[in-house]
């Protein structure tokens, strides 16, 4: 006996059955197949790492600067102090105090052993040559001038109004107070400071350039009220062939007594 045919809608509904089964076979099979390449990727290591340690700061850098002390002070002075064998500069000199004060400049020339000085007010221009043993001093433009032997221990810097050259002398022969280390902010001039109490009334302190060895500025205080006060606002270092000095140590009469010493 032949089979019958499916017709109609039940034919249909037949096929439909037959192509669904064979989509749900196909889907396994494909399921199946990415299961198994799954089985083979290597997922990465749940291990915790173990955290890095935080970056250290690195430690400053000692710059060797020593502090300055009332205990050391006369130490670091007398180590780096080192004044220039020839130089020119000026100062502003206040004298006196309240209305009585007076005002004056001095300008300094200097090589070697040898001072030119000259101080200026409102009423007149002294004038000071020295070779630290012989001494001439005289006034304005008048020929006529002084010999003098300086003795006692008064230097032709006292003639002219300045604290001495030899100031390291008078701090260690004086009983210091104060010391340290400044920077002057208006001008960015770097100082070793000095305060020396001379007695019960009278104080002396001192700025001392580290670049020229030489004081910036100095004053003296009676009682606390300031009546001496000097300011360097000039300073120029020099060569001791420097043509600045080709005839500036004369006397008012023209002559050049040190002549031999240049």
């Amino acid at each position: 006996m032949k089979p019958k045919r499916l017709r109609g809608k039940n034919g249909i509904l037949a096929l439909a059955a037959v192509a669904a089964i064979a989509l749900v076979l196909v889907a396994a099979f494909t399921l199946s197949q990415s299961g198994q390449h799954q089985e083979g990727i290597v997922l990465p290591s749940t291990t915790p790492l173990e955290p890095s340690p935080p970056d250290e700061e690195t430690p400053p850098a000692d710059d060797g600067f020593v502090q300055v002390t009332v205990d050391n002070v006369r130490d670091i002075l007398a180590e780096t102090i080192q004044t220039p064998d020839a130089y020119h500069l000026s100062y502003t000199v206040s004298v006196g105090a309240d209305d009585a004060q007076t005002q004056r400049t001095v300008e300094l020339w200097v090589n070697g052993s040898i001072l030119l000085g000259e101080v200026s007010d409102d009423m007149r221009t002294k004038s000071v040559l020295s070779d630290g043993t012989t001494t001439y001093l005289w006034y304005n433009t008048d020929r006529d001038y002084l010999t003098l032997s300086l003795t006692g221990g008064t230097t032709a810097m006292d003639l002219l109004g300045l604290p001495s050259m030899d100031f390291l002398t008078e701090i260690n022969n004086s009983t210091i107070t104060d010391a340290d280390f400044v920077a002057l902010a208006d001008s960015q001039v770097q100082c070793i400071y000095v305060c020396c109490q001379n007695d019960a009334i009278r104080t002396n302190r001192y700025w001392i350039d580290l670049q020229s060895g030489l004081i910036y500025q100095a004053d003296v205080l009676e009682e606390s009220r300031q009546v001496y006060a000097v300011q360097r606002v000039y300073f120029e270092r020099l060569a001791q062939e420097d043509e600045t000095f080709s005839g500036r140590f004369r006397l008012s009469d023209g002559t050049e007594p040190f002549a031999d010493s240049e």
